[in-house]
């Protein structure tokens, strides 16, 4: 080799090793900064929980002190606030690993019960003795709460790093993981109790059973297997069982070629169909799609379910389905059912709602008419039709209704508005959104 050569060589190694280093130098400096502003986000956060614990707290103490009604509402509307932004900050910390079930359970209910207390003071009722009881149930929790996080704050503020998990030994705290005070932190609420009241986090809401399947004849794994087999019209050899659900409502779960398929243990009803398979063209009408979904949930046992509205997208058609018995719409028996736009088949089925919800009623008893329920309805809003119907509430609670399918005579946009047969009272209104893959509602 020669000497020119030889120079050379040794010039590009040490160029290139040059070009390592620095960029290992960059890379290196670029995750500290990195790491640095993730860090100051997430003490942020862990600052912003703080505060807002200490809100919490403070109104809930407010609440049990006050005897003004004007004061508990206004005092309600701001813990519902405070709760609100408390749980976007804890969303926002490193903590999807902990079991923070709880602690979102307890900062959903704090809220909502805050909210429930303000809604039946503005109506003009008084909070009960019970109801004082459970303000200072939260109260005690709040407190353990707060207390936690004022510990974690404290971590962060002696030196203790999110994004490392521990703290330096900078002060005389005792060197602790900070994930670890999250974990004792979510333990605080294992033993939360059960709460009570009209709200969508309400312990009976969450917690809700089917009373529809509950005096069902209970069925076995292998009499289930042949409800799958008939479902899809196949052997019951080529269906595999693939796992035992103990939720709220307990099913077999059954696999076959790309489809999985639920049945519930009480009944023996189809739960949910689910086809991993895709769907590459649209060869059959919305129309014919929908008369094939109709047709399947009778033929599973699904009888009285009348076609609300659908949505089509990557060759399927979606069909959302409620029951309807008397001329009377009974929206909490919703069940969907998506239709392959391309053969027909079926590729997707959710009935858990109906199955949750589905009882026997007592039918559609109104003392609001319907001229008088439209004349509740907005000057602005043009009524098209009508009908009479059951709407859910977030309590859980159902509300009887008379639904109105208007036109706005400002935008052209079209709603449903929903007014309570009882009362005459604005239930709710719905938007519709048509689109050419069908209509949304919101």
């Amino acid at each position: 080799m020669t000497r020119r050569a030889y120079v050379r060589i040794t010039s590009y190694i040490i160029f290139s090793l040059s070009v390592l280093i620095a960029t290992a130098i960059l890379n290196t400096r670029s995750m500290v900064d990195y790491r640095d502003k993730l860090e100051v986000s997430y003490q942020q956060s862990l600052s912003e929980l703080g505060e807002c614990l200490d809100t919490v707290n403070t109104d809930l103490t407010k609440s049990l002190y006050s005897n003004s009604s004007g004061e508990i509402y206004d005092i309600s509307r701001d813990l519902y606030a405070a709760c609100s932004v408390a749980k976007n900050a804890l969303s926002r910390l490193p903590v999807s690993q902990m079991e923070l079930a709880n602690t979102y359970k307890f900062l959903s209910q704090a809220g909502d019960y805050a909210q429930y207390i303000g809604a039946k003071i503005e109506d003009g009722k008084a909070i009960s003795d019970e109801e004082h009881k459970n303000l200072a149930t939260l109260l005690n929790y709040s407190e353990k709460f707060c207390d936690s996080a004022d510990n974690m704050v404290r971590i962060a503020q002696a030196g203790g790093r999110i994004t490392d998990g521990d703290i330096k030994n900078t002060v005389s705290l005792p060197k602790t993981a900070l994930s670890n005070s999250f974990s004792q932190s979510a333990k605080t609420f294992e033993s939360f109790p059960t709460l009570l009241y009209d709200g969508p986090f309400s312990d009976q809401v969450l917690n809700k059973k089917s009373k529809f399947v509950k005096d069902d004849k209970v069925f076995s794994r292998d009499e289930c297997k042949e409800i799958v087999a008939d479902c899809l019209e196949t052997d019951p050899a080529l269906i595999s069982f693939q796992c035992d659900d103990k939720s709220k409502l307990p099913c077999y779960t059954f696999n076959s070629s790309r489809y999985n398929i639920s049945v519930t243990k009480q009944g023996g009803y189809i739960k949910s169909i689910l086809y991993s398979g895709l769907v590459k063209s649209s060869d059959i009408s919305e129309e014919n799609a929908i008369n094939i979904a109709s047709s399947f949930l009778d033929s599973i046992g699904y009888k009285n379910m009348e076609e609300s509205y659908y949505s089509t997208g990557n060759n399927i058609c979606t069909i959302n389905f409620v029951y309807c018995k008397n001329d009377v719409w009974y929206y909490p028996d919703l069940i969907k059912c998506g239709v392959s736009m391309s053969d027909g088949r079926i590729v997707s089925l959710d009935a858990q709602t109906y199955l949750t919800n589905h009882i026997k009623r007592n039918g559609f008893k109104a003392k609001i008419s319907k001229n008088e329920a439209a004349s509740r309805v907005s000057p602005y809003l043009t009524v098209n039709s009508s009908k009479k119907c059951v709407i859910p509430k977030e309590s859980g609670k159902e509300a009887r209704c008379w639904e109105f399918s208007c036109t706005s005579s400002q935008t052209g946009e079209d709603a449903l508005v929903y007014i309570n047969a009882s009362t005459g009272k604005e239930e709710d209104i719905m938007l519709l959104l048509h689109t050419d893959g069908g209509t949304l509602v919101k």
